[in-house]
């Protein structure tokens, strides 16, 4: 191998000496190993957004999906639009369904699905997993399943793929008996006095809500989205997600709602102020891959998931098996009152 010629005052060669080809080989394959690497933690950074969760949510409250732990002041909330035209609902059998795109600040945004549900027409029902045998099934498999008009995610769920991350109960099956502390929206079905309402949305702000859960057969614990008093209950900005939330409106009529491309929470709850739905409370069920929507009845049906980052890198849409689900099944007689049992 040539050498360098050296300085004679310092003895040092003028420059370095040529490195045999092997070693410049392995050099260059580390290098290229490590732009992938930066690549790929890129992607998972910046464009993947992972499904909300809560592995302890009576403790702690993911950076996803936060409720506003302090109670915000008071706001008016947003102005409906003179210049949005009246929805469009389609009614079959007893519900009302509509598609329309959520009037945000900026102008029009992404599709919104609407499923209203009138409680003396619908009687509301938990699947559950944890009550049978069989594994989570999609949206859609729960609806063929179980007869049911309309279904959306009871809860987020915890990492056993079978636990709500807040209360959740009908009758005397309990999925998590734990109340979480920062879940601030029960919705509840099935009461055990006909005066009750058949079907409602109780917030933690009420002073009696816990002696009110006690007697409805069905219990859903979630966060807040907006209060009964229109407030929207959820800090601006934070991830963009698609969206699955249910809420009660004026008239007492369930809504469930979906978003299928991701918008941040917030932004969500504005547009939902902006319609002239008439909501009053309204909860966050779920949020990414795992927020669906299924409605079947007459000649409708929509069979509604979240986008995520799978989709992204395969063909068609993605269903995921949920563990609980909340389900409109259709009534078809008055409605007997039960016993429910209370918070343990």
């Amino acid at each position: 191998m040539e050498r360098c010629p050296t300085v004679r005052s310092s003895g040092r060669p003028l420059c370095r000496p040529a490195r045999p080809a092997a070693s410049r080989r392995i050099s260059g394959l580390l290098r290229r190993s490590g732009q992938a690497f930066f690549c790929w933690l890129f992607f998972l950074c910046v464009v993947w957004v992972p499904p909300v969760r809560a592995d302890n949510p009576a403790t702690s409250v993911p950076a996803q999906a936060e409720e506003a732990l302090a109670t915000p002041s008071p706001t008016a909330p947003p102005a409906i639009s003179d210049a949005l035209p009246a929805i469009l609902w389609e009614e079959q059998d007893g519900l009302a369904f509509a598609e329309l795109p959520l009037p945000l600040r900026d102008g029009p945004g992404p599709s919104l699905a609407v499923v209203r549900l009138p409680p003396e027409n619908f009687d509301f029902v938990l699947c559950a997993v944890g009550r049978g045998k069989h594994p989570p099934l999609t949206l859609k498999q729960w609806a063929q399943r179980e007869g049911l008009a309309a279904a959306i995610n009871a809860s987020m769920y915890l990492p056993d793929g079978v636990t709500s991350t807040g209360y959740l109960r009908e009758g005397d099956y309990a999925n998590n008996s734990r109340l979480a502390r920062r879940f601030g929206a029960f919705f509840v079905a099935g009461p055990d006095d006909a005066a009750l309402p058949a079907a409602t949305i109780i917030d933690k702000e009420e002073p009696d809500w816990q002696e009110r859960l006690a007697r409805y057969r069905l219990v859903v614990q979630n966060y807040r989205l907006i209060s009964r008093d229109g407030r929207i209950l959820w800090k601006p900005g934070g991830p963009r997600t698609a969206i699955a939330a249910v809420g009660v409106d004026a008239e007492g009529r369930i809504l469930f709602l979906h978003c299928r491309e991701p918008l941040d929470a917030y932004s969500f709850a504005e547009g939902l102020l902006r319609l002239p739905l008439g909501l009053r409370s309204t909860m966050y069920v779920e949020g990414g891959g795992q927020a669906g929507l299924v409605l079947r009845t007459g000649t409708i049906e929509r069979d509604y998931a979240g986008r995520s980052a799978a989709e992204f890198l395969s063909a068609g849409s993605i269903r995921v098996a949920l563990p609980n689900v909340l389900g409109a099944r259709r009534r078809t007689t008055a409605p007997v009152p039960e016993t429910a049992a209370g918070p343990r």
